[in-house]
């Protein structure tokens, strides 16, 4: 049996872990014996039908929320050729970076309303706010609604929904945890790969308007789903009031390191994601079509990406799978410098969908590491604090991209290539730190068992 284990203690640089057992914990310079009345902390659940049921309804989520915002290049592509033309694509930029940042930033709110047991009524208000949106846009004709409709609704109804049904499942399973944030992680792939070809053959024949009407009757179905599902089969714990912000949280390196290395991730991961194909068109000069699917191709890739991650967590850890997904991001978006073909360029998309798309399923991971979240009772907040960090990175990190595309002589894409491959390297130099740590404490584990 393994023992339940506390948070660790930093003593002289040192980690002191206090273990739970039936016996006396012996250190090496006393000796320490539970009170009576002292029973182990109960460990978290590991599955079970309200679980699964659980990661279901955020596989659904996750589809229409994550889902719709990584296919905001398809989207860009159509307003900078079509609807509005007028506009730069620094600007265009701002509404998908303005939806991805308040779809991760809000969770620096939603994640204390979970951990107080507000659930449910988060998932409810986030299912409307994101069908309000879509159906806003509809009815879009100038940037500023485009920008509000699409940015600013869906992008909160969205974060309402993210980091909540993140947390419901790493608070539900244990040695599990891989496999069940791999599927719900998936939908966001799922959904990044159907809404562009949603989008390619409804906008000709039906347009615009009626094209993101049905993008939001698909999130309505997705909603009538999910939220009866979670309300049947989940019973949030109402804990005592917390702070939004867990001040002592900053003064923890590790968690700092996390937090910076989160900004610089997710500040270079969305600058392929919005200029694929504006790349694929304009550099290799391929159909409207094919660019579009290009957006989706990637999606794909990171399907394969998250599910691989899960099935090879237990065994290898998330620390060192987040590590070589950051490091082969970078070293991809180098090389995409010297693409040329539209062959070479499909591969590019298959395989950065396939190491990026381990961020957004082993991130949380580490996150819930105790080195970085020491206590389950605070993975929400401290998950929040962190996504709010990675949501800074995400508004600004197109729109520079944006502003430097053109300025790179002969090939115009070049300064935003080492613009994202640099950021991307930065923010893997950052994360080694609180993996570092995450290693010993594991490894620290295991000589106590």
């Amino acid at each position: 049996m393994i023992p339940d284990v506390y948070a660790p203690q930093n003593v002289n640089g040192r980690y002191t872990t206090m273990v739970a057992t039936d016996k006396p914990t012996i250190t090496p310079r006393e000796t320490a014996t539970l009170p009576p009345t002292s029973s182990p902390a109960p460990s978290p659940q590991n599955g079970g039908l309200a679980a699964w049921v659980g990661v279901f309804a955020g596989f659904l989520l996750f589809f229409t929320t994550w889902g719709f915002s990584t296919a905001y290049g398809a989207f860009q592509h159509f307003y900078q050729t079509d609807l509005l033309r007028d506009s730069s694509p620094s600007k265009l930029s701002w509404i998908g970076t303005v939806n991805a940042f308040f779809l991760i930033s809000t969770g620096v709110v939603a994640g204390p309303l979970f951990d107080w047991g507000f659930l449910i009524h988060l998932m409810i208000a986030g299912c409307f706010l994101t069908t309000l949106g879509l159906m806003m846009l509809s009815l879009s004709q100038t940037y500023y609604q485009v920008l509000l409709s699409q940015g600013f609704c869906c992008g909160i109804g969205s974060g309402l929904i993210y980091v909540p049904a993140l947390s419901l499942v790493l608070t539900s399973f244990t040695s599990r945890r891989g496999i069940a944030l791999g599927i719900v992680t998936c939908g966001a792939s799922i959904g990044g790969v159907l809404f562009p070809i949603i989008f390619i053959h409804l906008q000709p024949h039906i347009g615009f308007p009626w094209t993101a009407r049905v993008m939001g009757f698909i999130q309505l179905g997705c909603s009538c789903i999910a939220v009866p599902l979670l309300i049947a089969t989940t019973k949030p714990k109402r804990s005592s009031p917390r702070q939004l912000i867990h001040w002592d949280a900053l003064k923890e390196w590790n968690f700092n390191a996390c937090g910076v290395a989160n900004f610089l991730m997710f500040m270079a991961y969305f600058v392929p994601l919005f200029y694929v194909p504006f790349f694929a068109s304009q550099v290799l000069e391929t159909s409207t079509d094919m660019s579009f699917y290009l957006v989706s191709i990637l999606n794909a890739g990171s399907a394969v990406g998250r599910l691989g991650s899960a099935l090879l967590t237990q065994r290898l850890g998330a620390g060192l799978i987040l590590s070589v997904s950051v490091t082969t991001s970078a070293a991809l978006i180098f090389g995409w410098i010297g693409i040329n073909t539209q062959a070479s360029f499909v591969a590019f998309c298959v395989l950065f969908g396939i190491s990026s798309g381990v961020l957004i399923s082993a991130n949380p991971l580490v996150i819930a590491h105790p080195v970085v979240s020491p206590s389950p009772a605070i993975i929400g907040t401290r998950m929040g604090m962190l996504w709010f960090a990675a949501s800074l990175g995400v508004l600004i990190g197109a729109p520079i991209a944006g502003v430097i595309e053109g300025h790179g002589g002969g090939n115009e894409y070049l300064g935003l290539q080492l613009f994202s491959g640099a950021i991307m390297t930065g923010g893997g130099i950052f994360m080694m730190v609180p993996l570092l740590a995450a290693w010993r404490y594991d490894c620290h584990q295991k000589e106590l068992e």
